[in-house]
């Protein structure tokens, strides 16, 4: 039964688990992969809107006047905007129709979007990026509910992996792309230009995307088939001892990336002197991503691997990687060498994406079903309410001159790759066998 068919506002639950109605050896749905692509697209849209003011930092202090204190509330505002939107919002991925979930949600980002093309101060600036967090907040955790309803955990990480191929792209094209059609035009017209692509893409999924109905939800256990109010839902995620401590360590492992992404093109545009936009976008984000990819195929497959012999396997591969992610974040935080940078960008974006590639997966092993959503929203919540004011912080204290160069700001976030590490080791050692909810067959 498709739930987005029929009056009935709420999707259709089912009592039965997806690897019991398709068969115990099953990967999902037969039109998973289609699904896939389309929440990829999705998001690779909603991940390019929310990064490419990152990548036009120069005219907008140029035309706007703006400080370094002011970009990073740029990032800042957006990201508490976003985690606190999510207190609720995670909610509606449980409980409503997520297709139109995601198109309310990508619709009004992309009028936003085109707004922001015309703002003439910061508080213009600040208020639209605010707007485009509360309207991009529901579509995370909508998106994480349909993919665990699509695919059983048998592929799960290997799935989420490939729809998280969007995130690099999408920075790949913020970074030469947006940089490009600025140096050619003006950062307002390419607003406009990428507002207009979220336009398609809203009218692709409103003619293209089928809601798959809910999964694994058992009729007299946790949640129930039809799922519990919004403070028993957040009560059954906030209660697991796995999930708090995975939790923690996403807003270590998230500040230290978004920290990472934010001010790596301004660090290079400042340090090796550049005059061009693209040139400092392309240097910051290409051999990120392209490590990126290969942790995102790397992580997927290990953690699926992996899982069906241990319970502990995915949270290892997290682990892994925030290990790996700490001298690499050292070396990017010294090095004036093009060379050596790039080794160290390209390590660093496959190391942090085996931790990432499997946050959704590692998460939906200790959550309730009926809680999916609620449960990606508060992770977001956490980070954002937690760890956004760390660029406002920086850009502070590289204004005021107490730290002269940003790779001082880079080298702390190795101690914040470290301390995710050791948080992900905790739940292995310490909590996982008590609050595991997968399957390992």
């Amino acid at each position: 039964m498709n739930s987005s068919s029929g009056s009935n506002p709420h999707a259709s639950p089912t009592d039965s688990s997806l690897e019991h109605s398709l068969g115990p050896k099953s990967h999902g749905i037969p039109d998973r992969w289609f699904i896939l692509s389309l929440l990829a697209v999705n998001y690779f849209t909603l991940y390019l809107h929310r990064n490419l003011i990152q990548y036009v930092q120069p005219p907008l202090v140029e035309d706007l006047g703006l400080t370094d204190t002011q970009l990073g509330w740029l990032d800042a505002g957006f990201r508490i905007a976003y985690a606190f939107a999510q207190l609720g919002v995670g909610y509606f991925g449980d409980r409503y129709r997520r297709k139109l979930v995601l198109l309310l949600s990508l619709g009004t980002s992309t009028v936003f979007l085109g707004m922001t093309g015309l703002a003439q101060d910061f508080t213009q600036l600040l208020m639209l990026r605010i707007l485009l967090a509360i309207t991009q907040s529901a579509s995370v955790p909508a998106i994480a509910s349909l993919m665990a309803d699509a695919f059983t955990a048998r592929s799960r990480s290997r799935a989420i992996s490939i729809y998280l191929f969007a995130s690099p792209l999408s920075i790949a094209v913020a970074g030469w792309l947006g940089g490009f059609l600025a140096d050619l035009t003006s950062w307002r017209m390419m607003f406009g230009v990428f507002a207009g692509f979220g336009g398609l893409v809203v009218l692709g999924i409103a003619l293209l995307l089928r809601e798959p109905e809910r999964t694994e939800r058992v009729q007299g256990s946790g949640l129930g088939a039809d799922g519990g109010s919004l403070l028993q839902t957040l009560w059954s995620v906030l209660t697991v001892p796995s999930f708090l401590l995975l939790s923690a360590a996403y807003l270590a492992a998230n500040a230290a990336g978004q920290l990472t992404v934010f001010w790596l093109p301004r660090y290079f545009y400042d340090v090796f002197e550049m005059t061009s936009l693209a040139e400092a976008g392309k240097l910051a984000t290409l051999p990120t991503q392209a490590g990126t990819i290969v942790g995102l195929l790397l992580g997927g497959v290990c953690a699926d691997r992996l899982a069906k012999r241990w319970i502990s396997g995915r949270f290892a591969v997290q682990c892994i990687g925030m290990l790996i992610c700490v001298p690499a974040i050292t070396v990017m935080s010294i090095s004036t060498d093009r060379g050596v940078l790039t080794v160290a960008m390209f390590v660093y974006g496959l190391a942090s994406w085996l931790y990432f590639s499997n946050l959704w997966a590692s998460t939906f092993d200790v959550v309730d079903p009926a809680a999916r959503a609620t449960a990606i929203g508060l992770l977001n919540v956490i980070a954002g309410l937690f760890g956004a004011w760390l660029s406002p912080f920086v850009g502070g204290l590289y204004e005021s001159g107490r730290i002269t160069s940003l790779g001082t700001a880079f080298l702390g976030t190795a101690v914040l790759a470290g301390v995710a590490a050791a948080l992900i080791g905790a739940i292995i050692v310490f909590t996982l066998r008590r609050d595991f909810k997968g399957s390992t067959q």
